[in-house]
């Protein structure tokens, strides 16, 4: 492995395979998805077990949500949104710009 020096994160990743770049970003959101569960929690004083019991589901879930490491469905999030009162929207942009 050749050493890189890292001006900015995505571009460390600039040489990797699209594959491996991909799994980069479903990573990403994964976290941002997980810090999504941590910050209602801080915000509202929550215990995971105290979120859990909201949400009617196992401390474990909860756990698994905020880990990162666990990919919910569509319909998990939007139930989930359902019961914190959260507005649920899923967003696509095209990366590349319109020819005009």
């Amino acid at each position: 492995m050749t050493k890189k020096k890292l001006v900015e994160a995505y571009s460390f990743f600039e040489e990797e395979s699209n594959e491996f770049r991909k799994e980069m970003a479903v990573e990403d959101l994964l976290v941002d998805i997980a810090c999504e569960f941590i910050n209602f929690r801080v915000k509202n004083n929550m215990s995971q077990k105290d979120l859990a019991e909201k949400l009617q589901m196992t401390q474990a879930m909860v756990s698994k949500l905020e880990s990162g490491e666990y990919n919910p469905t569509v319909k998990m999030l939007f139930d989930i949104a359902q019961k914190l009162s959260w507005k649920f929207n899923i967003q696509f942009e095209s990366n590349t710009r319109s020819r005009e």
